[in-house]
């Protein structure tokens, strides 16, 4: 069926999404010999297909926002395709009021895409509350070190505190921070601080501010 969704997370997710695709009807009536995956991502975006972009069933994590154009290829035998290009599209859209991503490309890193210690620059983000004395508060500064602070009401059933939801430490991020029931007249600091290079040199780093959903900045 053409357009079919081959990801059993469906058409909507939110970011961090881990899709298990599945090729499973895309076989050219019989004759396909390999199935190819492949995927133009958002920008900044360097996820992969694990453990491959042949395996049948790989899966895919879908960590920034932004709109995802897969392709499911058939090959014959020979290596040629035996038919059309099975292609669907999965949209990655935050839920929480406020979702601030960071993302960076390092030139000196030849494969941002790998993982490991030391593979690639570590870049943080930080989220500093009006409260926050400077970068590093040990309360009101959400990072790294603080992923999970307690913002706004003491009462822990009030849905109103942040969280960093995901920290890169080998190259290109993202790194993600949610934040639902923001607190009224508040502006809320975003920072980015370079805390280890590895020997890859510079990066350019970008930030995205959505909004319900929207991104606004």
């Amino acid at each position: 069926v053409p357009g079919r969704i081959l990801a059993a997370e469906g058409a909507l997710v939110i970011p961090q999404t881990v899709l298990h695709l599945d090729s499973a009807g895309v076989d050219c009536e019989g004759d396909a010999q390999t199935l190819v995956w492949s995927v133009s991502q958002p920008e900044g975006s360097v996820s992969v297909f694990v453990p491959s972009d042949v395996d049948p069933t790989p899966s895919f994590e879908a960590n920034v926002a932004g709109d995802y154009h897969f392709s499911l290829s058939p090959l014959g035998a020979d290596g040629s395709p035996c038919g059309a290009p099975h292609r669907f599209l999965i949209s990655v859209v935050p839920e929480s009021d406020v979702h601030v991503e960071l993302l960076w490309h390092t030139p000196g890193d030849l494969d941002e895409s790998d993982e490991g210690p030391s593979a690639g620059s570590d870049l943080d983000l930080h989220v500093l509350h009006p409260y926050a004395e400077g970068p590093f508060d040990g309360i009101f500064d959400c990072f790294w070190f603080n992923p999970l602070p307690n913002w706004g009401s003491f009462d822990p059933m009030v849905n109103d505190d942040p969280a960093l939801d995901r920290d890169d430490t080998d190259g290109a991020g993202p790194e993600n921070f949610s934040l639902s029931n923001a607190e009224e007249a508040f502006a809320y600091r975003v920072q980015v601080h370079s805390w280890n290079d590895h020997d890859f040199g510079d990066s350019e780093a970008t930030v995205r501010v959505y909004i319900h959903g929207a991104l606004v900045h």
